[in-house]
């Protein structure tokens, strides 16, 4: 079957995928959609697997593999996230309140440049949304390395560009490029949970995909431009490209993955329904696993990412009642049917190890779909 062809549902439906993630927390479409024509969770299965395979024939013309962007999608305690911080009040003098058209040539300059491969990071950027300046104040003071004294008199005074995916030496080389700006206040190593992580996962919007010299950007409408806002990729050499909103924000759109108890349930619900129908309300599922498997888990990386996680000491049904409550708090990636026609899915979860610090770990899920359980399969 060539691409110009036409697919039946059957066939659609039947065909392996693997989708790295499903964001809602920018766009309340998919919601909205579901409650005002009071769809059944196999109608927005179908819609939005239809949609995955509009996306991936959109990105096809660009030259571009789905599969390719999952380093930008799916978060990696071994890669950077890089909160770089700007004075918003700072930059609107020299720019007539224009401030994210000012910083911006100080932030572009500095993201990767090819050499091995294509780089791909997600981009999210905007004023901190925070109710209280006492509270921004004090875990900015815990987490922000100041590159000058600042005091915060609003919250939204802080402009936030946040950038995934990258290496010691990239994220190095962004922060050296932001502090050339005046309105630079600092930057914030997020790639490990914390309190302003949590805050900026409730602030920022996604701005934009980069894929090389391609930034892929969220329109409303087909024949939108991209880069709305104005900012100077071309003049850097980077070209916007648009993507489709309703394409973009779902799967495309990055979500900082940040321990938000209850902010997850629409997100991993969407996930559960474009994975199959019959997961879509079991964002919380009892989790089990076979005498085998729990045996399995004992050795080598699994065990050591359990003893790490203080899970190994456990029996059988105390691991599958601690890993159930894990899955219930984390995030859902990696949504695939494979040839074998199984369905997996990962959930991202943070846990406080011994020095107090807080680490990610992976699990691996199987759901089956005839008795609606899920399996627990690997933990990394």
């Amino acid at each position: 079957m060539t691409t110009d062809d036409p697919m039946t549902w059957d066939e659609l439906l039947a065909e392996p995928f693997n989708i790295h993630s499903v964001a809602t927390h920018n766009s309340v479409i998919l919601e909205s959609m579901r409650n005002m024509f009071d769809l059944t969770d196999g109608a927005v299965h179908r819609i939005m697997r239809a949609d995955h395979l509009k996306l991936t024939q959109t990105l096809d013309e660009f030259g571009i593999s789905y599969s390719s962007l999952a380093k930008a999608l799916v978060p990696d305690h071994r890669r950077r996230e890089i909160a770089l911080l700007f004075d918003s009040t700072v930059a609107s003098l020299s720019s007539n309140g224009w401030y994210a058209i000012d910083v911006a040539e100080a932030w572009m300059a500095g993201l990767p440049r090819p050499r091995k491969g294509v780089p791909v990071n997600s981009i999210l950027r905007g004023d901190i949304v925070y109710p209280s300046r006492d509270v921004v104040q004090e875990v900015m003071d815990r987490n922000v390395v100041y590159h000058q004294p600042f005091s915060v008199i609003h919250p939204s005074q802080v402009y936030c560009v946040y950038v995934t995916n990258l290496s010691k030496e990239q994220a190095s080389t962004l922060i050296s490029s932001a502090a050339q700006h005046p309105a630079y206040i600092g930057h914030a190593d997020c790639t490990d949970r914390s309190a302003f992580k949590e805050i900026l996962g409730l602030s920022l919007p996604n701005s934009g995909l980069r894929v090389g010299d391609m930034i892929l950007e969220g329109v409303a409408e087909p024949g939108d431009r991209a880069n709305g806002a104005g900012l100077p990729f071309e003049e850097l050499g980077f070209t916007p490209t648009p993507v489709i909103q309703g394409l973009f924000l779902p799967f495309l759109g990055y979500r900082i993955n940040s321990h938000l108890t209850g902010q997850n349930h629409e997100d991993n619900r969407s996930a559960l329904t474009i994975l199959s129908p019959d997961a879509a309300h079991l964002e919380a599922p009892d989790i089990w696993m076979t005498p085998g498997r729990y045996g399995y888990l004992q050795d080598g990386k699994h065990r050591d990412s359990l003893e790490q996680a203080g899970l190994l000491a456990l029996s059988q049904p105390e691991l599958e009642a601690a890993v159930s409550k894990l899955v219930a708090q984390g995030y859902l990636y990696n949504l695939r049917l494979n040839e074998y026609g199984n369905l997996l899915y990962t959930a991202l979860v943070d846990v406080k190890v011994e020095n107090g610090q807080y680490r990610t770990f992976t699990i691996g899920l199987k759901f089956n779909p005839q008795d609606k359980r899920v399996e627990l399969t690997t933990f990394f």
